[in-house]
Order: C-alpha cells, then structure tokens, then sequence
C-alpha cells in the first residue's frame, strides 16, 4: 500500500539545521534512493536518510559537508561520501552525479553537469530512482517508480541496469523481501542473464549485500531464496547449495538442511555474527550424512567441524572482517554443545567456547530450535543457560589474566627468560584452578608451578626456588 509523498520538512530534520542555507548557488540538493522508496510505503520503516547533491565539485561537497561533521569519500570510483553530521548520531550517504560505465561493470564516474533526472536514470530500478527536491520540496519521478511500488513490480530503469553492474542482482532480492515487491519477466529474464558476471564482482561487495540482508531484513529467508530461485546461490555461496534437498530423517528436523538454515537465520536477533552463524551452522551436514535405512534415520556426525571449515572458507572470501569471522566460526564449531553435570564442567565449557560469545551462542541455541519445526522444548537449553550465568556471577578464572600469578612472576622465581614455556605453565596452572578456583592463590600456584617446572624439564630438579 501506498502512502502520502514524502514530507520534505520532516526530512530535513534529520540533517543540520543551517547545512542547506551554505550551498552554493546552482546547487541541488534531493533526497533520493531507499529513503524516498520506504518512506512511500505503508508499513514499512523507512531507511536512514540518503542524499544527492549536484552542481557542485567533489572538494567543495566535502568542504561544506566538514563543516558540519566528519565526511570521507567511499566506494570504487569515489562518488560516495559518508558523511558523519555532529549531534545526530546517524551516517548519511551523500552521493554525486555519476554515471555507470557498461563496459567496465561496477565502475561509476562523477559528472558534475549531469542534472537529478540524468543521475536517477543512471540508478538501477525505478523504485530507487525517484527523488524528493530538499530545497522546493518538489517530488521528482521520472521512470514511474511510484506506480511500480503500488502495483508491486521491480523493474529496471533501462536494459543496460544489471550489466552496469551486477551487484544489483542481489539489491533486486533485497528491495524485493523488503518491499514485497516482484520483477516483471523482462527484469527477471535479465536479472539471471546477469547473474554469471557477479564471478567478477570484488567479493567485498557481495559481503556488504549480505551483511545488509542479515541486519535490515525481519526475515533474510526472503531474500536468500529468491537467490536460490534466480541462480545467485550456487555463484556467490556455493557452500550453501549443498545442503539443498538433503533430508535429516530421525524425527529432529521437519525441514531439508538448506530450509533448516534459512529458518534459523530468521528466528536468531538481528545480528550479524548470529545470523552468519545460523546460517553456515549445519552447512557441513551433506558432507556427513550417513543414512540407515533400517531405522530410517540420518546421522550427521562432527558436521560442526566441517560447517566451521566452510563458514570460514566463504566469509574470507567475501572479505569479512578477522573478528566476524572469529566469533562467527567458533558459534558454529560450539553449537552442538552438550549440557555439563558439574560446575566444573560448566567452567570448562565457559572457557571452551569463550565467555565473549557465550550471550550469541544460546542465541544461536534458541533459534536452531526454534527452526527443526518439531516444537521441540527449549526448557533444558534455558535451564542450563541460568546455570552457566550463574557461574559467571561467582567470576571463577576462566583465562591465565585470572590467575592469582603472572608471566613475570614465573620469570623472577623461576629464574628463566621470556620464552614459550612461561606459557606452559600458566596454562598449566590454569587447568589446576578451573577444576578448584579455590587453589587460585599465589602460594599454592607457586608450589605448584615448581612442581610443573621441574617434572616437564623447565628447570632442573635441583632447582630450589
């Protein structure tokens, strides 16, 4: 459903108050893109505020832009500005003219003669190429954009869209889950024209589309099978593909492994290392699956290993930060844990996994449950999670910082350098006091550090301390 045009006054709230009185003359300054799309549709909460500016050069834009906060160019040919303003606590994506060249797909060029009108054809569909004039409060629609919307079509705004550069094939399903909208047979014909050229795409960018998928979509299912549908998947996520059609007979799950994935990424928060997680977590399952006919039955032993393995294969190559795919990978490698008997067990499993994930990893639990279809109860999973927080609240050591003594302190009473085997030790040590955090005095952590030091060949056993 269609609502009113956008209203230009609330809009401008959301920049600083006195930034359109220090354009230029000949300036233009729109609200374009997502904004002016969700902020046309019912029910659908609209994106942070996009603008384009034109008549101006790129080092004028950024002069006026820091005058109001920080601003730095981005994107492959640099006609992005990400642009901080002070005291708004928001990013504002500032664009300039441009225009895309088909026989270098992805590359843009910045054109400061190019009007709004030039620029929106330029844009990849017509429900992103409609612009609201900031200054005269003019709505500006040159492609039939608003119609679209209503009758729920993606269309491209002219042939040459998707080959200009085929990231947009991914946008498609994107604007399609969010929108509720469908691509009309020639987009969709075109769309899986275009798909083999994503092969050519900088990886970091389809990272970027996943991420935003994971982040700003209530259901990322949505969208990922219509990758599924148009060919994207087997291009850009070839591991996922694997799990298409396996089924997991035994009565735990109602779903194949590939439908399992989906579902669980869309009941895990709106996070991005829950949601990868959730994602990759049974991806090694196809690898692993052994079917027993006699029991009608399918076991998946240590998939979780090989999911990790695969989980990180796939985000190194879409250029997903080192600490993403840390935290991503060990939620995966961790998410068939058992439930420990003993409080020392749960402190081994506390260190195990890693008291940083540990909040993303009961999530992760949560959602895999809620996903197999089979209502199965989650009351044991939540049981044990007020056990673990219980230990925590006691902050029994968990790593060698909690140790009673440190590096230094082996050093100087063991009379040694700085050398791996301070390691061993404090380790060592460590395995001592997770089993009795009581032990976790100097005194008995030095007795027992000389015992270790002399029977693992540390210093010699004369060695009197």
């Amino acid at each position: 459903m269609i609502k009113g045009l956008p209203n230009r006054k609330i809009l401008l709230k959301k920049l600083p108050e006195k930034f359109p009185d220090s354009l230029p003359n000949g300036a233009g300054l729109y609200a374009v893109g997502g904004a002016i799309r969700d902020t046309l549709l019912a029910g659908c909460s609209p994106r942070e505020l996009d603008i384009l500016m034109t008549g101006v050069e790129v080092k004028n834009v950024l002069r006026i832009l820091r005058r109001f906060g920080k601003a730095r160019l981005v994107g492959q040919s640099f006609t992005v500005i990400k642009w901080h303003p002070k005291n708004t606590g928001r990013i504002v994506d500032v664009s300039l003219p441009s225009k895309r060249d088909i026989s270098q797909p992805g590359e843009t060029k910045f054109d400061i003669s190019m009007s709004v009108e030039e620029d929106l054809a330029e844009r990849d569909f017509t429900v992103d190429a409609m612009a609201l004039n900031l200054i005269t409060g003019k709505f500006i629609d040159p492609f039939g954009g608003q119609k679209d919307l209503k009758n729920g079509i993606l269309r491209t705004v002219k042939d040459s869209s998707l080959r200009a550069d085929p990231i947009r094939c991914l946008r498609a399903a994107y604007i399609c889950a969010r929108c509720r909208l469908a691509p009309d047979k020639k987009t969709l014909d075109m769309i899986k024209s275009a798909a083999p050229k994503l092969k050519h795409v900088a990886q970091e960018r389809i990272g970027e589309e996943l991420k935003k998928l994971m982040l700003e979509l209530d259901k990322p299912s949505e969208a990922l099978k219509l990758w599924l549908e148009w060919g994207l998947t087997d291009i850009i996520l070839p591991e996922l593909m694997e799990g298409v059609g396996v089924t997991q007979e035994g009565g735990w799950h109602a779903y194949d492994v590939f439908e399992h994935g989906l579902k669980t990424v869309d009941a895990a928060p709106r996070k991005t290392d829950v949601r990868l997680a959730a994602l990759f977590h049974d991806a090694g399952k196809p690898r692993r699956r052994k079917y027993m006919p006699e029991k009608d039955r399918a076991t998946f032993y240590g998939h979780q290993n090989v999911s990790e393995r695969m989980a990180k294969h796939a985000l190194k190559r879409l250029k997903f930060p080192g600490k993403t795919i840390d935290r991503v990978t060990r939620l995966v490698r961790n998410h068939m844990f058992t439930h420990a008997e003993t409080d020392k067990g749960v402190r081994r499993f506390i260190r195990r996994v890693g008291e940083d994930i540990l909040d993303e990893l009961f999530e992760l639990r949560y959602a895999d449950i809620e996903a197999q279809g089979t209502a199965r109860d989650d009351t044991p999973d939540r049981k044990y999670e007020i056990r673990v927080r219980k230990i925590l609240k006691e902050k029994p050591p968990l790593s060698t910082r909690d140790l009673a003594i440190g590096g230094k302190d082996i050093m100087q009473i063991l009379g040694i350098d700085e050398s791996p085997e301070i390691g061993k030790v404090l380790n060592h040590l460590l395995e001592i006091v997770l089993d009795n955090p009581e032990l976790n005095k100097k005194e008995t952590l030095i007795s027992e550090m000389h015992a270790f030091a002399v029977s693992s060949g540390i210093v010699h056993e004369d060695f009197a301390g």
